[in-house]
This record gives structure tokens, C-alpha cells and sequence, in this order.
């Protein structure tokens, strides 16, 4: 087995860009195989696109090869301005390599990079059934999510020292019918105070609001639940927030920021952000957030009906949405089930600390 290690391709012309274009398949393989489809699957060019700012986050990519054939594909994040304990890593193997030590292989190989460059703390995902289906169940330190502890990807994760941090559940909308949509957008609005209006921009964020929106990503990173993960809070600017925005551009992605504005401060105080990537059906619901003092208002059902209802004009192709939340997170969860989404999948957040 031999383990190489990979310059970050400076574009897609460049001629190893090859390796995410593997790791795209690999883990279009991983999903069909658990989900029968390609709604949780990236395209290489987003996947790539993650990595191109190494000043915030520096990504490798790791290849392992077996008598010469590609086998698998690990990528470590080494955060750059926060977090700086952490280290981030995905692995995928193709399925006819599999039982044979090429997982093993790539993940020693990232827990020494990740040694070598002062990290502790390793933290990986999973996908895994919406509803466990094994024998035994493992649940996360907080929340009602639970898992199969022996389902391939998590086994190989706990045989390895990894522990259960977090059970996100990732749910499912076909979009309704454009009126049914309006309607509750206006009903959201008429039981909103008057106080509060929406601010809704599509690509990249607007200088006028980016210093808000980097506050908001700062209060995201903290007040989100995080189950007992070892996590602190980022390092946010409006440069940062930005770059984010290029990036996804780069990766063939665009945004629909939808941002609650308190009308007496002209401050932002809450958003949710819906990503597409071109070309596909699917549109992923990323961060929603509505900062303390400005809770049980009913602004994220407010914020949320006007994103959902504006999708179409977006993007006309789009026919689901699929979102992620902590399972103790019964807030946001009641907003998506009252919005018609169903769980369709889990995710497992593992940690392993090499402190102890």
C-alpha cells in the first residue's frame, strides 16, 4: 500500500485535479449504495473549491494506491486563524478495496500529518440510515439521535478510538406548490412584528452587510448545538465572509441569503442561507440563525417561509430541498417538520482526542 501525498491542484486544469474527481465518485458510491440516490453527493469542482483558501482552512489530499491502483482518498482540514487544535478528515475507499487496509492506511497516515503539525483533536462524519438498522444503537451525548454502531463507516471509526460526539438528522423536501409557499411567507409576516423586515440577496454578499453578517457567522459557530464536540468559536471578519462567498462561486455554487433586519438598530440579527450547485435538482439548507435577543418572535419561521418561497425564482430546476440539524435541536426541527420536511438520513459526528 503506498500513501502519497498531494499539492492542491491550483484549478481544475491542473493535472491533479484527477484526485477529486475520484473522491467525488467514491462518495457518490457511499451515498446511492446507503440512500438510492445522489441528493447528498458534491461534485468535485465544490469539493475542490472548499480547499482554495488555505489562509482560513489547509487541505490535503491524500492518495492511497494498491499495486499501483488508485484505492482511496483522504482530505484533512488544518484550521488556519481559529481551532487550531483541530483537524478534519474525510476518507472514502472504493468498494472494490475494501477489508483490505486501505481506510486503515490513509487514516494513520492523516493522524500523523495532524501530530506532526500540533493538532489533538480529529473529528469525522458519517452518513448512516435515517432510522438505525442493526441489532445495537448508539446514541450521541445529547439529543434522541442514535446510530448503528456497527454499520461499516461508524465501526471503523469507533474500532479506531473515535467516540460518538453528535447524531445530526438530515431531512428531506420535495418542493410544494409555489402558492402554498406564498401563503406562508404572508401568514410568517402578518405574526411578525413590525420591527423586523427581511433583507434577501442572491452570489455574493453585499459590502453593506457583510460586517453584520460576519457577527452572525461568529454567534453561528457557538451557538449552534454541538453535542460535546471540542469546538470553539471562529474567527470571523468580513473578509472572511467574502472569501466564503467566492469559494462557493469557484465551486459552481450559488447562495440565497434571506437576513432578518431589526429596523430600530438597522442591524442584522438572524438569516438562513440555501446553496445550489449548478446543474443539480437538489438545494442544500445551510446555516439558519437567530441571535439570543431577538428569540421567541417568531423569526426563523419568518426568515424561512420568505427563503423557501423565493427558491424557484432562483433557480426553476429546483425540486428538493435537504437540510442537517443536531437532533436536540427541537427548535429548528419543529420549523422544518411545520415546513414539511421528513428525515431521510443521519449523520454521525465522531471525535477522537489524542490527549485523552
Amino acid at each position: 500500500m503506498n500513501i502519497t501525498r498531494i499539492g492542491y491542484p491550483r484549478s481544475p486544469q491542473d493535472a491533479d485535479f484527477w484526485v477529486f474527481e475520484f473522491d467525488a465518485k467514491l462518495w457518490s458510491g457511499v451515498v446511492r449504495g446507503l440512500f438510492g440516490n445522489d441528493d447528498l453527493s458534491r461534485s468535485a469542482l465544490a469539493r475542490w473549491a472548499e480547499g482554495t483558501r488555505p489562509e482560513y482552512g489547509l487541505h490535503v489530499p491524500f492518495v492511497a494506491h494498491d499495486a499501483g491502483t488508485p484505492a482511496g482518498v483522504a482530505v484533512m482540514e488544518l484550521p488556519q486563524r481559529d481551532n487550531r487544535h483541530l483537524a478534519f478528515v474525510s476518507i472514502a475507499v472504493a468498494e472494490t478495496h475494501r477489508r483490505r487496509g486501505v481506510g486503515t492506511a490513509l487514516l494513520e497516515r492523516v493522524l500523523g500529518e495532524a501530530r506532526a503539525d500540533g493538532r489533538t483533536t480529529v473529528q469525522a462524519w458519517t452518513y448512516e440510515p435515517a432510522v438505525p438498522t442493526g441489532t445495537r444503537t448508539l446514541s450521541a451525548a445529547e439529543g434522541d439521535g442514535a446510530i448503528d454502531p456497527d454499520s461499516p463507516a461508524a465501526s471503523f471509526l469507533l474500532g479506531r478510538g473515535f467516540r460518538l460526539v453528535q447524531v445530526e438528522t438530515i431531512s428531506g423536501l420535495t418542493l410544494p406548490d409555489q402558492r402554498r409557499l406564498e401563503a406562508d411567507a404572508a401568514e410568517a409576516r402578518s405574526a411578525t412584528p413590525a420591527e423586523y423586515d427581511l433583507v434577501q440577496w442572491l452570489g455574493s454578499t453585499p459590502s453593506a452587510w457583510l460586517a453584520d453578517m460576519a457577527d452572525l457567522m461568529v454567534t453561528m459557530s457557538t451557538d449552534v448545538p454541538i453535542g460535546d464536540a471540542s469546538l470553539e468559536a471562529e474567527v470571523v471578519d468580513a473578509d472572511r465572509v467574502a472569501s466564503a462567498d467566492e469559494a462557493l462561486i469557484r465551486g459552481g455554487c450559488e447562495s440565497l441569503y434571506t437576513a432578518v433586519r431589526h429596523l430600530p438598530s438597522g442591524r442584522l440579527v438572524g438569516f438562513t442561507r440555501l446553496v445550489h450547485e449548478a446543474g443539480r435538482p437538489v438545494v442544500d439548507q445551510w446555516d439558519t440563525l437567530v441571535i439570543g435577543a431577538h428569540r421567541g418572535k417568531g423569526l426563523g419561521w419568518f426568515v424561512k417561509t420568505h427563503s423557501h418561497a423565493a427558491v424557484r425564482a432562483a433557480w426553476p430546476e429546483a425540486l428538493r430541498l435537504i437540510t442537517g440539524n443536531a437532533s436536540e435541536n427541537s427548535y429548528m426541527l419543529s420549523i422544518n417538520r411545520r415546513l414539511g420536511y421528513t428525515p431521510i438520513a443521519a449523520a454521525g459526528w465522531f471525535e477522537l482526542n489524542e490527549q485523552g
